[in-house]
Parts: structure tokens; C-alpha cells; sequence
């Protein structure tokens, strides 16, 4: 097999083909063709992408290829982008051996369509935003970002709440105060996102925290 790619990135057997066949056309059964950025996993498509990348002068056009080798080397990147992808689900907590992440404190709607829907927060960054796969989901609120519109982050060690900027363009307010740099949270703060009002209940506080349980063996 004289394996070669096409300008448009297809990959086709020189031997049976004079030109690429999905650039004419022509079809075939023997043909390969491999798209990077179809795939969900972002991992493989860049490991993948590292060993189909080369320049135009490349060995393709030069030499026959060597087909185990490509075969190997396509084996290797999908399992490096699988173990990634393993190992990025497997992070552990702080608290994991409670079974899982205890609530830190909760964000309760005041004013908007989820009104008076708690939201759990758990420690490290809570994410809020209209995508399912946000901490803190307010689907319903079209004027809130898909992504990272606000952070509220817990720090465990000082037992304090923070509100952050997220990634969005758009703003957010805590007590009506534009959240330009990191401020610290007090209980019965408002967050202002979007249309939605979310009031800010701690769990843990300079009274309480599960850290106290944790290091006791209080958990069960």
C-alpha cells in the first residue's frame, strides 16, 4: 500500500488511485480517511492530530508508508488519550471519604423562574451557568451565559466564600456591586445573574467544618 494524503486531508491508497477518490469522487473501499475533530474526545483528536500532522514534503509523499507503524502509532495516541480521560475521572476530593462531596453551602433563587430552588455548593469552584453540565444551573434564565457566567468558590482552609468573574463577557452582581475583582461572601448575599437572584446560605463558617468531622472520624 502507497498510502498518501490529499490537500483536503484525506487519506487514500496511491497504488489504486491516481488522485484522491473522495476529492473526485470515485469512492472505494480501501481508502482511509480520518477526522480530527469529529470526536468528543479532545485527548485523542490532539494525540492523533500530533501524528497525522506533518508538512507537505512529509514521508507520505516521499516514501511508501509503513502501514504497521501508522497502525501502532494511531493504537498508542488513542490509548494515551483514553488513560487521560481516565485518570481526569478518577480525581479525588478533599473529602472523599465521606462517599462523596458533603453540601458546603447553598445558593437559593429569590427573584427568577427557578424561584426558590436551592442550589448546592461543594468546596473548590462552583461554576454557574445555563449548561446541564454547570454546578449551579439556571437553564431556564436565557440571559445567563451557557458557561461560567459567576464562580463562587469555597476555601476550606480559612472557611471562606468567594465570588469570582467567570469567562463570560457578561457581568454579575453581588448586592448590586459589579464582581470585577474577588470579594468575599457573607450569608444573605444576593448574586445578581442574569434575571436570576440567588441568596447565599453557608454550611461551613468560622462555627462549622467538615473538617472537624473528618479529622474526629465522625463521618460513619
Amino acid at each position: 500500500m502507497n498510502l498518501r494524503r490529499c490537500e483536503n486531508g484525506h487519506f487514500y491508497d496511491a497504488d489504486k488511485f491516481e488522485a484522491c477518490p473522495h476529492c473526485s469522487g470515485l469512492g472505494g473501499d480501501t481508502d482511509v480517511t480520518m477526522n480530527f475533530k469529529a470526536g468528543p474526545e479532545a485527548a485523542i483528536a490532539e494525540d492523533m492530530t500530533e501524528v497525522f500532522a506533518m508538512d507537505s514534503d512529509s514521508r507520505f509523499q516521499e516514501e511508501p508508508a509503513n502501514t504497521g507503524s501508522l497502525l501502532e502509532a494511531v493504537n498508542v495516541a488513542m490509548t494515551r488519550g483514553k488513560n487521560q480521560m481516565e485518570d481526569d475521572s478518577k480525581t479525588i476530593g478533599i473529602y472523599s471519604n465521606f462517599g462523596k462531596e458533603p453540601v458546603v453551602g447553598w445558593l437559593v433563587c429569590i427573584e427568577g423562574k427557578t424561584f426558590g430552588q436551592s442550589y448546592s455548593l461543594k468546596t473548590g469552584r462552583n461554576f454557574i451557568g445555563r449548561n446541564p453540565g454547570m454546578d449551579v444551573c439556571l437553564r431556564e434564565d436565557i440571559s445567563v451565559s451557557r458557561d461560567r457566567h459567576a464562580i463562587v468558590l469555597y476555601e476550606p482552609k480559612r472557611r471562606e466564600f468567594i465570588a469570582q468573574a467567570g469567562d463570560s463577557r457578561e457581568l454579575f452582581y453581588v448586592n448590586d456591586d459589579v464582581v470585577l475583582m474577588p470579594r468575599k461572601l457573607n450569608r444573605h448575599d444576593i448574586l445578581s445573574v442574569g434575571n436570576t437572584k440567588l441568596m447565599f446560605f453557608p454550611c461551613c463558617d468560622e462555627t462549622f467544618s467538615w473538617d472537624d468531622y473528618k479529622q474526629e472520624g465522625k463521618q460513619g
